[in-house]
């Protein structure tokens, strides 16, 4: 069977290698200079391929349609992905969350790891091949390109999404998947800084907090409450909490935005604490005390948010005045403003609608011999190698699924 892959990111390369290796003769039409630019980029360069967890923890860090990955990931797991790469020359660590790299710590080994997969099971890479139209007359489908015209049995999509568009994921996937009749789940943001309308956050740019929690509610209910390390830069909140918040908060409504500096505290102990602090220093300026509880560039910003000047004697602090300091340690506001740009975003919410999709095989219930594979789908994980992970089981479903 003639194959056309649409894409040479992590879940193309994948697919055709998998197709491959069932005999079939694969075609890669990748629209960049080279493959793998998106892979180049993770995990700042150094690539983490997986997440080494038992299955149970992995579907927890699947946001969106965990259900339907199942099947894709109980048959190519975080050990055969391993085991993949060691077979092809990467030998991989584990670190901490069970993040699994290269241990050359180089995105580049493990494109090159791929890309010989392809090539020595026979597999044609063509690059700079931008793909302008796509249809199917009977049996075959027609692939146009910006130089020629491919003819093929079955075409599997791996377009990826539309965040970062440097690397060709431009969303172009999504109009080729509509033409073929498919429903496209609005795209969204996910894994991305949050940007707040606090006029103040600019003037504390590059604050790292540790051991904070941070809450989200929308229309006063709940979200998610996400505790560790956050950053804040020029106009927005970014760090390992914030980039996970967005991906739960990206398809919800009056979203606001609570920070607990002190979680492991409650208002109880935290007001035992304050009073001790207070006796001892009952003659000081209010922000001397402060500076033991809070980085000292944020304390004038949190003193403003409880309407107390920074010089006021601690023995001049009134009870209402003491119950506002607690209760904004445990409950600051952050004025939250939108996510930032799906540019920035490390991972695309959204996409083909997953109702459309065997989920064993990854081909459309809609047109036969048609394929979708990676972040093109609607389902996002977290951060940690779970999208790679993703991607490449899907990939290897669609290997499976074509006959």
């Amino acid at each position: 069977m003639d194959i056309i892959v649409i894409g040479g990111g992590a879940s193309g390369l994948m697919s055709a290698y998998i197709c491959a290796t069932y005999g079939h003769n694969v075609t890669i039409l990748e629209k960049n200079e080279k493959v793998g630019k998106k892979l180049y980029i993770t995990g700042k360069g150094r690539c983490n391929v997986t997440n080494y967890c038992n299955s149970q923890e992995f579907f927890n860090n699947v946001v969106t349609n965990p259900k339907f990955l199942y099947s894709s990931l109980n048959n190519f797991t975080p050990s055969d992905t391993i085991s993949f790469l060691n077979q092809f020359g990467v030998k991989t660590k584990v670190e901490r969350g069970n993040r699994v790299f290269p241990e050359s710590d180089k995105s580049s080994d493990v494109i090159r790891a791929l890309n010989n997969a392809c090539v020595n099971n026979g597999v044609k890479i063509l690059l700079n091949q931008n793909v302008i139209d796509c249809y199917k007359n009977q049996d075959k489908f027609s692939v146009i390109t910006n130089d020629k015209k491919y003819l093929c049995d079955a075409l599997v999509i791996c377009t990826g999404g539309s965040s970062y568009k440097s690397t060709g994921s431009d969303g172009f996937g999504y109009k080729l998947a509509k033409k073929f009749g498919h429903t496209i789940i609005d795209i969204k943001p996910a894994l991305c800084p949050i940007k707040l309308k606090n006029n103040w956050v600019k003037s504390i740019e590059g604050l790292a907090l540790k051991n904070v929690q941070l809450s989200a509610y929308s229309n006063g209910q709940l979200v998610r409450k996400e505790f560790g390390e956050m950053l804040f830069t020029s106009n927005e909140i970014s760090g390992p909490i914030v980039l996970t918040m967005s991906s739960y908060i990206n398809r919800k409504n009056n979203i606001e935005l609570y920070l607990d500096f002190k979680p492991a505290l409650s208002e109880e102990k935290l007001e035992n604490r304050l009073l001790r602090e207070f006796d001892a220093n009952k003659n000081s300026q209010i922000n001397t005390v402060m500076y033991n509880l809070l980085p000292k560039n944020i304390v004038e910003i949190f003193l403003n948010a409880c309407n107390i000047e920074k010089t006021q004697k601690i023995n001049s602090i009134t009870v209402q005045q003491r119950k506002m300091i607690i209760q904004n340690l445990k409950n600051f506001e952050l004025d939250f403003d939108s996510l930032y740009n799906i540019d920035y975003a490390i991972i695309t919410s959204g996409g083909v609608n997953i109702k459309e999709i065997n989920p064993k095989t990854m081909e459309s219930k809609l047109v036969k011999n048609l394929f979708f594979a990676g972040e093109i789908l609607d389902v996002d994980a977290l951060t940690g190698g779970f999208n790679i992970q993703i991607a490449f089981s899907t990939a290897n479903s669609v290997g499976k699924g074509v006959l």
